[in-house]
């Protein structure tokens, strides 16, 4: 059976209907399923943790893998039909919860280290990628982003498109495109392209403080249109003499926008403010 016949079946059977609200556009286009697995590098050691499993046409490539799987998947009715799909699968985990939700909650802190994969739902990607590049636990990711998204992660220094996200994502790990993706490769077809993206961890940093990093980038971002002394110092409360001074004295011009520092640059930011 084609995928997308299979996609369909599965919806005609259980009388339902993918949700745009929680980004539930299903993968069925069989050469980019295998080149997940394949960019997984996956061995019998490995723990996978699977976002949104959907209608389980991945998270059944990554159980015959025979490695131990854990899908989260937010929508009841498709975790009762995940559960009925694979019942006596004994390394399946299906969990149902929202990611963000699972995420904070620190579920994998023991765990020491996952291989994530998944369809990551348009409108909370970046979200999600923001708190995922901070654990520890997810030493590597392949997961499928809208292109967008994919641009503003793979953004040099200068280009417009460069944000907050683009600085931590990079800070924390390496992120490289692996193929971009049509909408006719889902079911139902989304309106934008998709990029499928290989992330790993990077083992050495370089900031004193990691919450500091955060807030500082964050900040200068805030304002994209003002330069990184005005956003800085609205966004952080700092007088803007004083800012200006500390700058200077890390050679760094606050007359810049913060879309042409490098990430070395935000690494002396964050350790020479008070």
């Amino acid at each position: 059976m084609r995928l997308k016949e299979e996609a369909e079946y599965i919806c005609n059977k259980y009388n339902f209907i993918p949700k745009k609200e929680w980004g539930q556009n299903f993968l069925i286009d069989r050469n980019i399923l295998k080149r997940i697995i394949q960019t997984l590098n996956l061995n019998k050691e490995d723990i996978v943790f699977e976002i949104g499993a959907g209608t389980g046409i991945l998270t059944e490539r990554l159980i015959h893998e025979g490695i131990r799987v854990t899908a989260i998947e937010i929508d009841k009715k498709l975790c009762k039909i995940l559960r009925e799909k694979f019942k006596n699968t004994p390394n399946l985990e299906i969990v149902e919860e929202d990611i963000e939700k699972f995420l904070r909650e620190e579920k994998f802190s023991r765990e020491k280290s996952l291989k994530v994969v998944g369809n990551l739902p348009y409108r909370t990607a970046s979200s999600i990628l923001l708190t995922l590049i901070e654990k520890e636990w997810a030493k590597f990711m392949v997961v499928m982003v809208q292109r967008e998204i994919g641009e503003r992660l793979l953004a040099k220094q200068g280009d417009k498109k460069r944000g907050a996200v683009t600085i931590l994502a990079n800070y924390y790990t390496k992120v490289s495109a692996v193929i971009n993706v049509p909408p006719q490769a889902f079911f139902p077809s989304p309106r934008v392209s998709s990029t499928l993206l290989k992330i790993e961890r990077r083992e050495k940093n370089g900031v004193k403080d990691k919450n500091k990093f955060s807030l500082i980038v964050k900040a200068s971002f805030s304002s994209r249109r003002k330069t990184l002394e005005n956003s800085l110092s609205k966004a952080l409360g700092i007088d803007k003499n004083f800012l200006k001074e500390k700058l200077s004295e890390i050679k760094i011009n606050g007359k810049r926008r913060a879309e042409t520092l490098d990430i070395e640059e935000f690494i002396k930011i964050t350790n020479n403010l008070p």
